[in-house]
């Protein structure tokens, strides 16, 4: 009579191990997806928000370009001023490359260990 007990409480015992260990990996699968979610919907937003904003700078410069013609009397000074700043700035752009990169990983770190952090007060509750 004994020994049944045992035995049924060393099976209990497996059977709340292997459940632990499944639900731990399904947890741990639910935390990469949400993390994956969140991230394309974050590269999603900018993107969106990229496309647009180009297209109004675009159109913007377009503007500029029109009145600085209008302005001088040409027909091509305001646009060769307005490429002219357009290419001082992609020059800016790629003198500062290396700490540029550098800040948007920094960002993207810290965002992520954030919500590790958001994550993990959230699991403590």
């Amino acid at each position: 009579m004994e020994e049944k007990k045992v035995s049924t409480w060393f099976e209990e015992i497996r059977d709340d191990i292997g459940n632990y260990i499944t639900s731990t990996l399904e947890l741990g699968k639910l935390e990469i997806y949400e993390k994956i979610s969140l991230g394309t919907s974050i590269v999603t937003y900018g993107l969106l928000l990229s496309g647009v904003g180009l297209i109004t700078l675009l159109f913007i410069l377009i503007t500029v370009a029109l009145y600085l013609n209008e302005l001088f009397q040409s027909s091509w000074m305001g646009f060769a001023l307005v490429s002219a700043f357009a290419f001082l700035v992609l020059l800016i752009l790629l003198m500062v490359k290396k700490p540029l990169k550098k800040k948007c990983t920094n960002n993207v770190v810290r965002f992520l260990m954030a919500q590790d952090d958001k994550d993990d007060k959230n699991n403590k509750r």
